[in-house]
């Protein structure tokens, strides 16, 4: 299966093309990018698309309605199946042992999220930067969720997947409500 992969959580935007579970190209650009101008530079001809998946979050607002918009876009005009997955799992996938993954969330705040061998080990939590401690042996992952991670993800569910309007429609950017400021 031929998916198209996207990820705009962060000032980065990553996007991959997947055969199966290989990756047949990835790009990072930014910031800024804009989904429109790096997916036609970034992967070439769509024509062999066969599925769309898309980093949901958390991360920054506008960065997640552009990617989630792009994506949507895209399914629905060429009426492909369509997933979302979490940008901070995806940062995490590969990785063993506990670590943390984390995104900029507002001005001095992180979205934090536990994972062990890549499994969410607890909810997406707003930090602190400076007040950020981990337990012992944990190890603390930034940057940009791989869109081919996203990819991978999403895999499971696109398998045998067709598109589906109210599918398409309904997914939804994760936001993560309250902030560190406010006992978040």
């Amino acid at each position: 299966m031929r998916v198209l992969a996207l990820d705009t959580s962060t000032p980065h935007t990553c996007c991959a093309l997947l055969e199966d579970d290989r990756v047949v190209r990835e790009q990072r650009f930014g910031p800024p990018a804009r989904a429109g101008d790096v997916l036609p530079a970034a992967l070439g001809d769509l024509d062999g698309i066969e599925a769309v998946a898309v980093g949901l979050g958390p991360g920054s607002f506008t960065g997640l309605r552009v990617g989630l918009a792009a994506a949507k876009a895209i399914a629905y005009a060429r009426k492909l199946p369509i997933a979302g997955a979490s940008s901070l799992q995806a940062v995490a996938l590969d990785e063993p042992g506990l670590v943390y993954a984390a995104n900029e969330a507002r001005k001095g705040e992180l979205f934090v999220q536990a994972f062990r061998d890549g499994l969410p080990q607890g909810p997406v939590r707003v930090v602190l930067a400076a007040e950020l401690s981990l337990p012992g042996g944990a190890r603390l992952l930034r940057g940009p969720p791989p869109a081919a991670a996203v990819g991978r993800l999403c895999l499971p569910g696109l398998r045998g997947a067709s598109y589906d309007a109210s599918v398409c429609f309904s997914l939804a950017p994760d936001y993560v409500q309250g902030f560190a400021g406010r006992g978040g």
